[in-house]
């Protein structure tokens, strides 16, 4: 695919964070990031640990990035019960946030505006918080433009004596209701034509999705739920089919509703075209925490919050911040750190042999 992408660019204006996550992801297939090698002195096995790119269209290093931040951010959530929701907008305002992406911003803050607005009314109290981690998604699984949010909601919220009140039942007409309110109007005034959102909200129904399964209550199911989600690229390798060269086409296929099988043909130039279209701006955070989830009000409720990583580490440790240990999957011993190769270890196995030979007379 390197080939497309440098033929690609001679022929389209693209910019500058577009080639640089591009040309990360192309690095780290083909020329690779190097890798650390560890050693476990009680079977004498070498370990190689890969370096990723961390560009958000490869597939690879985003999965992986997406479970780390995932499991992190379970263990800092509060020890109470969440709600995964997922909200959209009307399909005729796709095209603004596609044209302008100072917009992403303002539907994600929308969140927010509409919880706190009728959470409190749903409660029937007039100072009641939520807390909200908003995860923007760009992308349909046809990879066409198609903003949608995730929303991980505590099922509940904070009154003005920082009580916890639970709140089990959110109604999703009523919701959805709210939402349209709020995101046309902020999106109005944000610079999309005032006739275009007020269409919408006198004549479309706003997308807000319940998911099926209810609660979530454990640590392990809310790190599932964000790392199916956050930051992950448009498309999985597993999900291209063929890429054919003499045809300039490239066959994918994705599941629908139904969990019937899609097949899609794009050239080359509309799949890279896609892929590019969902790439934020430099800095932009596609993940955003709201209410009581935000920096500044999170320290309130810290009573609430799960057992911190640095008191479990002092208690296993005995320090504060210990170095990180890594263990051998065969014996289960520490493992000891031998270099910073360059390049990625040779998937020759005869290289491989000659490799490890080395590593044992120098180190």
């Amino acid at each position: 695919m390197a080939f497309c992408w440098y033929y690609y660019i001679q022929t389209h204006n693209i910019r500058d964070v577009e080639l640089k996550e591009v040309e990360k992801a192309l690095g780290c297939y083909g020329q690779g990031n190097g890798c650390f090698v560890y050693w476990c002195s009680h079977c004498d096995t070498f370990i190689f640990q890969s370096l990723g790119c961390n560009s958000r269209i490869c597939s690879c290093c985003g999965k992986r990035y997406a479970d780390t931040w995932a499991l992190a951010l379970s263990k800092r959530m509060f020890k109470i019960p969440h709600r995964h929701f997922v909200i959209s907008i009307a399909s005729e305002l796709w095209s603004y946030l596609q044209s302008d992406r100072k917009l992403w911003k303002t539907y994600m803050d929308s969140v927010i505006d509409t919880l706190d607005d009728y959470v409190p009314k749903l409660m029937h109290k007039k100072h009641f918080r939520v807390g909200a981690i908003v995860i923007l998604h760009p992308f349909g699984k046809d990879m066409k433009f198609q903003p949608h949010l995730h929303l991980i909601i505590t099922e509940g919220g904070f009154d003005e004596n920082k009580n916890w009140i639970p709140c089990k039942y959110f109604p999703a007409n009523g919701l959805a209701e709210c939402w349209k309110y709020h995101v046309c109007k902020n999106l109005s005034q944000a610079g999309v034509p005032f006739k275009i959102t007020d269409w919408c909200f006198r004549n479309k129904r706003f997308y807000v999705w319940i998911h099926k399964d209810g609660t979530i209550n454990s640590p392990k199911q809310i790190a599932r739920y964000l790392g199916r989600y956050v930051r992950h690229p448009a498309i999985a390798n597993s999900r291209i089919d063929s890429f054919d060269v003499s045809s300039d086409q490239i066959h994918f296929h994705y599941e629908n509703h139904m969990h019937n099988k899609i097949d899609v043909v794009m050239s080359q130039n509309q799949f890279i075209d896609a892929l590019l279209q969902h790439i934020p701006e430099p800095q932009f955070k596609m993940i955003r925490y709201y209410g009581t989830y935000a920096r500044r009000t999170k320290k309130i409720f810290k009573s609430y919050l799960q057992s911190s990583i640095e008191q479990k580490l002092l208690l296993i440790y005995g320090v504060k911040k210990p170095e990180k240990i890594f263990y051998c999957q065969k014996c289960g011993e520490k493992l000891q750190f031998v270099d910073v190769m360059k390049k990625p270890p040779p998937k020759s196995i005869k290289l491989q042999t000659e490799l490890l030979d080395w590593f044992r007379v120098n180190y």
